[in-house]
Parts: structure tokens; C-alpha cells; sequence
């Protein structure tokens, strides 16, 4: 009787563990599929690379500065009695525009003097001229030798020549001052302030007002050293494009100041912008003093890859294999800019360089893009 109860519970036992085997087995899930896995993985963006020609850019900061700076002074002395409208601070005057008049009474009657100097010079020289031909008919019948520079009156003549070369030099001295009582811009000009006012006596040299010339800006652009690799050897000439926040103006740079800064250790190169203040043009306007974007077209290279510089990691970029797996490629960068790097090496085209890279990115692991999520629901 004892063996046959433990026989019946062994059974009992044994028929327990079988519906606890066949109900397991009917809760479970199938087995995943291939596509079911797939379509499961990590979902990336990709960009397909083609290497192209790329012209280098610098973009750079400089101030506008005026080419030509002047301190107006006089160079006769005199009363204003005249002033143009626009010799006022801030100020734009075109070249030969006159600025101030001087009282020039004196002067005129300085180059009425003159012009009678020179009358009586012309009229001694005259008489001299006739009393050396006098003389010489006068002394014909003598020999050469017995003839002497005096009794033909040379130097006499001489004298009087003389006399007319200085009469006529103060002539042009006497209009000369005359000219300098008007005095004119020496180029198109901003005013950037005047000293002087109407009726005041001015001496020379008095600094009746600051002119910066408008036909033409400079700046004075620093580059540092790594940059310059991207110019090309020869710098003047290279063409610039200045930039405020409204306003876009080409210029070009003219020379390299061919120096080091001591302290920032940058070179500079002059770019140079033609009527910033639109005096002859109708341009938009680029005020000196301003702080502007300086960009300037570098030298070409051939066959880089551009690629988002998000996608870069300490000199790895991660793409896409045939086999829709992850593989990390170290890749030789030329430049970086801020939302770009160039490469120059290890990459090819046709590859796919992942730009959305999933968390914990690994060598060899599964994604999927939305091209082959569409090819999966065609297959469907």
C-alpha cells in the first residue's frame, strides 16, 4: 500500500510539470525574424560622400579706416570772410571744393605790385638791350682785343636780365598767394571737424579742421599663421567682400604688410574698398571706424570631402556598410570651419557617413535608415 502511493505521486508529479511544459510553451512568443530584428535597430541618417573642388574662405575681422588723413592748415595768413556749407563735422565734400576763403585785398594788390616790378624790369632790360647794340656799333673800328665786357655793357645786361628773373619770380610768388587764400579739399572728403569759424585771423599752419578722404578705406586685416596656408602665395589682388549686418561691399587686398605683431604674433594684409561713403556711386555706405566681417577667398583644393562637423569625432567619422552595420574610419582633416571640416583622405565616394549616431555606437552594430525601413515595407 506504501508503494503504491508513492507511485500515484510520483505520476501526480510528473503529469503537474507536463501542463506547466505545454501551457509555458503556449504563452511564448515566437522566435524573432530576421526583418522584425531589423527593423528594430537604431534608426540613422546618412549622407552619400562625393569628393568636389572647394575654395577656401577666410572669414576674418578688421576696422575701416580712412587711406588718406589730412589736418587742414593755411599757408598764407589772412581774415575768413567764406566758409562752404558742408565744412561742418560730418561733412562730405568733394575734391577742389573751397573750403575756406581768406580775405585776399592785400594779395591783390601784392600781385598788382608784382606784375609793375616785372613792366619796369622788362623796360630796364630793354634800354640796356639798346645801349649794348650802341656800344658795339660805337666800338666796331676797334681791335677785339682792345674792346673790353664793360664797354659793351654786359654786365649791365646781366644785371638787368637778373632783375626780370627775380620781378618775375615774385609775380609767381604774388599768385601763388593769391591761389592759397581759397583753400580747397585735396580729395573727396569726410569732415571730421572744424577749428576755425567766419571773420576769425588765421596765421600759417593754423589747423583750421580734420579731413579723412572718402575716395578710397583700408583695413587693416589680422590673419594668423595657420591661416595663411589657406591664401594663395600671391596676396594682392585677392578678392575680399566686407560685411556689416545689412550691408555687403567688395573690396580686394592690395598688399601684406610683410610684418609680425610681437604681441598677438598675427601678419596683416590690407584690404582696400573704393568710395566707402558713396560719394560716386550708388553703393551702400560703410562708415569708417566701423567693425566689419572680412572674408576672403582662399586657394582651390581638389577632391575634399565636406562633411558636417558634428559628424567628426577626435579625427573618426562613423559609415554605414553594405551589411547595414556601424564602422569607425579615421579620416585626415585639411580644415574646420564652424558648422564643416574638409577631409583630404580615408574616405571615398559612394560611402554613407552616418550623421545621427545612436547611443553607445559600436564597430559592427545593426541600424537602419529610412531608405531600408521603405524597402522593408515593400517586401512586406
Amino acid at each position: 500500500m506504501k508503494t503504491w502511493k508513492k507511485g500515484l505521486l510520483a505520476a501526480g508529479v510528473f503529469g503537474l510539470a507536463f501542463l506547466v511544459f505545454i501551457a509555458i510553451q503556449a504563452t511564448a512568443k515566437p522566435p524573432l525574424q530576421k526583418d522584425q530584428a531589423r527593423s528594430q535597430a537604431p534608426l540613422v541618417v546618412t549622407q552619400q560622400l562625393q569628393a568636389q573642388s572647394h575654395r577656401f574662405e577666410l572669414q576674418l575681422w578688421a576696422e575701416v579706416r580712412p587711406k588718406e588723413q589730412t589736418t587742414l592748415t593755411p599757408e598764407v595768413a589772412g581774415r575768413i570772410i567764406a566758409l562752404d556749407p558742408n565744412f561742418i563735422a560730418g561733412g562730405v565734400i568733394t575734391k577742389g571744393t573751397v573750403l575756406v576763403q581768406l580775405d585776399d585785398a592785400d594779395y591783390q594788390v601784392a600781385l598788382l605790385s608784382a606784375q609793375a616790378a616785372v613792366a619796369s624790369a622788362q623796360s630796364a632790360l630793354a634800354q640796356e638791350q639798346a645801349q649794348a647794340r650802341v656800344a658795339e656799333q660805337e666800338l666796331k673800328h676797334l681791335s677785339r682785343d682792345q674792346i673790353t665786357a664793360l664797354a659793351l655793357r654786359q654786365p649791365q645786361l646781366l644785371s638787368a636780365e637778373a632783375a626780370l628773373k627775380s620781378a618775375q619770380a615774385g609775380l609767381q610768388k604774388a599768385h601763388r598767394d593769391l591761389d592759397r587764400t581759397r583753400i580747397s579739399a585735396p580729395y573727396d572728403a569726410l569732415v571730421v571737424k572744424r577749428n576755425i569759424g567766419l571773420g576769425q585771423v588765421v596765421s600759417t599752419g593754423t589747423a583750421l579742421g580734420e579731413l579723412y578722404s572718402v575716395e578710397q578705406a583700408e583695413l587693416y586685416v589680422p590673419v594668423a599663421s595657420f591661416d595663411l596656408a589657406y591664401l594663395p602665395a600671391e596676396r594682392a589682388g585677392i578678392p575680399a567682400q566686407l560685411r556689416t549686418e545689412h550691408v555687403s561691399r567688395d573690396a580686394k587686398v592690395v598688399r601684406d604688410l610683410g610684418l609680425i605683431n610681437s604681441q598677438t604674433r598675427m601678419s596683416h594684409l590690407v584690404v582696400q574698398l573704393d568710395d566707402p561713403y558713396a560719394v560716386r556711386s550708388q553703393q551702400p555706405v560703410i562708415r569708417f571706424g566701423q567693425y566689419v566681417e572680412v572674408r576672403l577667398a582662399g586657394r582651390v583644393e581638389d577632391k575634399l570631402y565636406t562633411i558636417p562637423q558634428d559628424a567628426l569625432s577626435n579625427g573618426k567619422v562613423w559609415l554605414l556598410q553594405p551589411d547595414m552595420t556601424m564602422a569607425q574610419q579615421h579620416v585626415e582633416v585639411v580644415r574646420q570651419t564652424g558648422k564643416f571640416a574638409y577631409v583630404k583622405a580615408g574616405l571615398t565616394d559612394g560611402q554613407q557617413l552616418i550623421l545621427t549616431v545612436p547611443n553607445f555606437p559600436q564597430p559592427g552594430m545593426a541600424v537602419r535608415t529610412e531608405q531600408s525601413d521603405d524597402k522593408l515595407v515593400k517586401a512586406e
